[in-house]
């Protein structure tokens, strides 16, 4: 019973050697017996992972950064034309292919190049007649609609287009907006600005935790249009002779970041 006493003592002894260097070794002492690294919280365990890390990862920090660029507006685009409605097919064709034609000259008075003019929509449907008892009459009338698109490059003309085109006999506008033609300035300043704002939200989240910002380790980029306020309009003034009022506001170009930067002691 002794020897076996003896052999239980030896056997508890040395798992408790063994438990004891274990925790020596976590808690950073060297064979000599000193603490290598005497920092505590989150810093010190960021720069101890950034130094030294066994499984081959480090540690970053991901940030987010927003850009925008703003310019008067330099072109204006528009989707105009002609819904004409009659009895006859064929009437109201002709009619509809009259008007448009009307509204075309107008436009080329105005200066506006034959690329900036598409064909966005030619349509015809037939509309059935009913009484007032919901009851069907047997007539019908024919709907015949020609729309383009229009890219006005003279922002200065935009009312008096506005004004001769519905003179004219345009009938049907919508879609107005106001753009930039080449927005490549405008996207490079917004992606300097988001660039920087994202470094300096990295150097400011660095120094709360007490470590430097290192190389870019992976960036992505984002690129929106914040299009410009929407137009006044007041078509019902056309006929009266004077300029539609028309609002340019401003162009927006916003791009976004996300950078994710690597952190060095």
């Amino acid at each position: 019973m002794a020897k076996l006493s003896v052999r239980n003592l030896a056997i508890t002894v040395g798992m408790s050697t063994l438990l004891v260097m274990a925790l020596i070794a976590c808690s950073g002492f060297t064979a000599a017996g000193g603490n290598n690294n005497n920092q505590t919280g989150p810093a010190a365990l960021l720069k101890a992972g950034a130094a030294s890390n066994g499984d081959g990862t480090s540690y970053t920090i991901s940030v987010n950064g927003s850009g925008l660029a703003s310019a008067q507006p330099d072109v204006m685009d528009i989707q105009l034309g002609v819904e004409t409605i009659d009895p006859d097919a064929g009437q109201a064709i002709s009619q509809n292919t009259s008007k448009m034609n009307a509204v075309m000259s107008a436009l080329k008075e105005l200066g506006v190049a034959e690329k900036d003019i598409q064909t966005a929509n030619y349509s015809m449907w037939i509309e059935q007649i009913y009484d007032q008892n919901g009851q069907p009459t047997g007539e019908q009338r024919y709907h015949v609609t020609n729309l383009v698109n229009v890219r006005l490059r003279d922002l200065a003309k935009a009312g008096e287009l506005l004004q001769k085109v519905t003179t004219a006999g345009a009938n049907n506008i919508s879609g107005i907006t106001f753009s930039v033609a080449d927005p490549s300035a405008l996207q490079r300043e917004a992606r300097d600005k988001a660039v920087a704002d994202a470094k300096a939200k990295a150097e400011q989240l660095a120094t709360a935790l007490g470590v430097k910002v290192g190389n870019v380790h992976q960036v992505s980029e984002y690129t929106s249009t914040a299009t410009p306020e929407y137009p006044r309009t007041a078509l019902m003034d056309a006929k009266g002779g004077g300029d539609v009022s028309v609002s340019g506001g401003s162009y927006n170009v916003v791009i976004d970041v996300s950078v994710v930067f690597d952190i060095v002691q």
